[in-house]
């Protein structure tokens, strides 16, 4: 059975250092992994949740969870973007 891996770009990086979204891919592939780039992914709302706004980022949340759903794993080149992520769904994940 062969692993599916979402590949998950932040915003930031994918404005600022496109170079890493890339790499990121290639190196992916190179070591043989079946991994996708969902083209609708957009900010996971961190950046709103930071500056307290965390109301503002639950649709980006939900948006981020139905891009991501299908896949067997979801990496992704920012520790910040990828922790958030995983606090939110171990939030979720209690309630």
């Amino acid at each position: 059975m062969t692993m599916k891996v979402g590949l998950f770009i932040p915003c930031y990086i994918n404005a600022v250092y496109p170079q890493v979204g890339i790499a990121s891919y290639k190196l992916l592939k190179s070591l043989g992994v079946d991994v996708d780039y969902p083209l609708n992914q957009t900010c996971c709302g961190q950046p709103m949740a930071n500056a307290g706004f965390e109301n503002k980022a639950v649709d980006l949340a939900r948006h981020f969870d139905e891009q991501f759903k299908n896949y067997d794993y979801i990496v992704g080149p920012s520790a910040s973007c990828v922790v958030f992520e995983i606090g939110r769904a171990s939030c979720r994940e209690r309630v």
